[in-house]
This record gives structure tokens, C-alpha cells and sequence, in this order.
């Protein structure tokens, strides 16, 4: 179950990532602003409310138990956060492969004890408007933009930082 969770996350992200890439502001600026709350319960490790919070596409397809775990996973190897800045967002609509709607993918570069970090989140607009999490992605790099040295995606969309970040 936690293998198939995953493959449909990465094949859903290679398409939402590949879809035409369209522009809207005001949406990015929305997205983004609402990862930022979420990404303060990530980093205190209150994964049951980063649950909670989700979209209910993520929570469909990602069990709390089934969260809760790849959490720690995706998270215990990184140490501390050292600091995050973004990177990049990228707003699409309609992606082939997810449900129809209004997605952004906020990309940030993160710096953690083991090093450089794209963290990822794949956001969804509810249709009350709210963006909420719909996946999120984890991918360690060496110093230098070396291989990827430990990655880690979870729920319904999840992003990819590399195909991302020149979108």
C-alpha cells in the first residue's frame, strides 16, 4: 500500500509538473502564503495536524497512520533546520492525471544539518478558495548539486524541485 502510494505520487507529479505551465500571481502568492503555517507544524513535527490540514485528495489517498510514519521518515535524516528561502512556484490548471482544479507548486531551498534540501509542496485550491496540501516532497542534494542523496514524496500530488525550478 505505501509503495503503491507512492508510485501513483510520483507518477501524478511528473504529470502535474509536466502540464503547461500557465501564470497567475495572485494565486502563487496565495499558495505560498499558505504553506507557511503548515510548514511550522512540519518543522515542530505536529504531523497529525499537517494531516488534518491537508486537502482531502492527500488525505484519501495517505492514511494518518500511513502520513505519520513517512513523515518521520522523509524528516528524522535531515537534523535541524538551518533556514528556508523559496525557490520557485509554479501554478497550473487542470493537470492531466489529477482532479481537475487550480494546483501551485511551491518549491523552497532549505538548509539542514544534512545538508541542502528542495522541500516541495504541491498546493490545492479547496473550492471555498483555502489552498491546502495536496503532496509534499523531500529531496536531499550534495554540496554542489550533486545527486540527490536521500528523496522522499508523499501524498496525492507531490513536486519534483528539478523539474520545477526552471518553470
Amino acid at each position: 500500500m505505501l509503495r503503491t502510494s507512492r508510485i501513483f505520487a510520483a507518477a501524478l507529479l511528473a504529470l502535474l509538473a509536466s502540464a503547461c505551465a500557465e501564470s497567475d500571481p495572485l494565486a502563487e502568492e496565495a499558495a505560498y502564503a499558505a504553506t507557511l503555517p503548515w510548514l511550522e507544524k512540519m518543522d515542530a513535527g505536529a504531523y497529525d495536524e499537517c494531516w488534518q490540514a491537508a486537502a482531502p485528495l492527500f488525505r484519501e489517498r495517505v492514511s494518518l497512520d500511513a502520513w505519520g510514519q513517512q513523515a518521520v521518515e522523509a524528516r528524522s535524516p535531515l537534523g535541524a533546520l538551518r533556514g528556508r528561502k523559496l525557490a520557485a512556484t509554479t501554478y497550473v490548471t487542470n493537470p492531466w492525471g489529477a482532479p481537475a482544479g487550480r494546483y501551485v507548486l511551491v518549491v523552497y531551498a532549505s538548509d539542514w544539518e544534512a545538508g541542502d534540501i528542495h522541500e516541495t509542496l504541491s498546493m490545492q485550491e479547496s473550492p471555498a478558495g483555502e489552498w491546502l496540501l495536496a503532496g509534499y516532497h523531500v529531496k536531499q542534494r550534495r554540496s554542489g548539486g550533486g545527486e540527490a542523496v536521500g528523496e522522499a514524496r508523499v501524498g496525492a500530488v507531490a513536486g519534483d524541485a528539478a523539474e520545477v525550478d526552471g518553470g
